[in-house]
Parts: C-alpha cells; sequence; structure tokens
C-alpha cells in the first residue's frame, strides 16, 4: 500500500531455538511500553500488541480503540480484532489465534509472545518512543506485582536504540549449587555478606524458572508420545 509502512514477516520454524523465558519476555514488554505485567498470561488482553506496533509504525494506532485495564474476555477480543486490523494494514500475514489467546492461557499466550518478540526485532529500527506519552498516561498496572528480575532489567522512560534481541539465557551452573543457596547452606564463613540476601532470591527465581519449563517440556514430549503412538496403531490396523 503506498504510504504506508509494510512489515516485514517473521515466520516461526524449528529452526528458532533463541526462545527467551518468560520472565525475559515479561522485562522486554515492560521496558518497552513503560508498564507492569507480572504474568505472561496478563497479555491475553491483547493491547500491549496493539501498542508495540505502534511502536514500530509510530501514530498508525487510534488509542481509544484500545482497553488497556480491562478484565472483560469481549473487550479482550475487540483489543484482538485492532490488533488484526493494524496487522492488515501494514502486510502482516500472522494469524492471530484470538478464541485460544484470550482464554488467558499461559501456553498459548507465550507462544504467541515469542514469535511477537521476533517479529518486533526484525521491524523495530531504534527509533525513541515514549510509550506513556503515547497512551495519554494510562498506566498498565496488570496483576500489581512486579515480575522477577531478569538479564532485561534497566532504566525504562523513553525507548530508544537500546531496545535490542536480547541473547541466550544464563544458565545456572549446577542445580545443586542453587539447592544449596534455597536451603541456606552456610558459606565457608558461616554467614552470608550483606549482599547474599538478593542473590539468594535470585537463584530461588532462577531455579522456579527452571522447574516451570522442564514441567512444560515433559508435557510436550507426552503429547508428541501420545501421537506417535497413535499414528503407530493406524499404521499396524492398516496393514
Amino acid at each position: 500500500m503506498a504510504g504506508i509502512p509494510q512489515a516485514v514477516n517473521v515466520h516461526s520454524t524449528s529452526q528458532m531455538t533463541d526462545n527467551l523465558s518468560r520472565n525475559d519476555i515479561l522485562q522486554w514488554v515492560n521496558h518497552c511500553l513503560d508498564s507492569c505485567y507480572s504474568k505472561v498470561e496478563e497479555l491475553c488482553t491483547g493491547a500491549a500488541y496493539c501498542q508495540l506496533v505502534d511502536m514500530l509504525f509510530p501514530g498508525t494506532l487510534v488509542f481509544k480503540k484500545v482497553k488497556f485495564n480491562t478484565k472483560l474476555e469481549h473487550e479482550y477480543i475487540n483489543n484482538f480484532k485492532v490488533l488484526q486490523a493494524l496487522f492488515k494494514k501494514h502486510g502482516v500475514d500472522k494469524e492471530v489465534p484470538i478464541e485460544k489467546l484470550v482464554k488467558g492461557k499461559f501456553q498459548d499466550n507465550f507462544e504467541f509472545v515469542q514469535w511477537f518478540k521476533r517479529f518486533f526485532d526484525v521491524n523495530y529500527d531504534g527509533h525513541p518512543y515514549d510509550a506513556l506519552a503515547a497512551r495519554g498516561g494510562e498506566k498498565i498496572i496488570g496483576s500489581g506485582k512486579p515480575p522477577g528480575k531478569s538479564q532485561l532489567d534497566q532504566p525504562r522512560n523513553s525507548i530508544s536504540s537500546n531496545v535490542k534481541p536480547v541473547g541466550q539465557k544464563q544458565v545456572i551452573t549446577t542445580l545443586r549449587t542453587s539447592q544449596s543457596a534455597l536451603s541456606g547452606t552456610p558459606t565457608s564463613n558461616n554467614h552470608y555478606a550483606a549482599g547474599d540476601n538478593s542473590e539468594v532470591a535470585i537463584l530461588k527465581q532462577r531455579f522456579e524458572q527452571l522447574t516451570m519449563e522442564a514441567e512444560q517440556t515433559r508435557l510436550i514430549l507426552k503429547e508428541y508420545f501420545a501421537k506417535g503412538i497413535s499414528t503407530l496403531a493406524n499404521y499396524v490396523a492398516l496393514k
């Protein structure tokens, strides 16, 4: 379309393994939008995506059409319809699974925001953007609980070219080290130094994150195994 900037489309493939953790995703969204989302599930309102598209293409969003702090499913649906219209306007061919997203389930929303982060990174040119001012000073409070800290922590305000794709997650050397810190095992000096409490909190957060990711992987593998058994059974029956 003449005069309307068109997006570069991004398609998820099995080769894309650079997924961020839920905390990294939340820190990125909150940094961009000066918001206070604490759960990936809270993105089910669709409002964040609408403004992130406005961040990519400033002035494209009519803000009065978006309900940023709604708790009503029919308004979530309306927000996602606004997003669909923005996608169409800028040539984005991604299908938005509205019926799944508005239910607020973690996995559906996590998969969609993972794709959106890749899409954003490909299309964002680094220009400054004051998200709070753009939406007229309206706060986005989420559940009111701040998400855990991650490698994306940095001062907010006006977003500029320092919003970049994030590298791979830091890895905890061993689970035993984390468990030792969580249980309060004394150090060689038999006490914690002044800053150790915050370190324990970080280790606890990462331990919980790894536990959740392991459970998600287990469920996915279980689903694929069940599909494999079903396929094999059908094949044997045909023979």
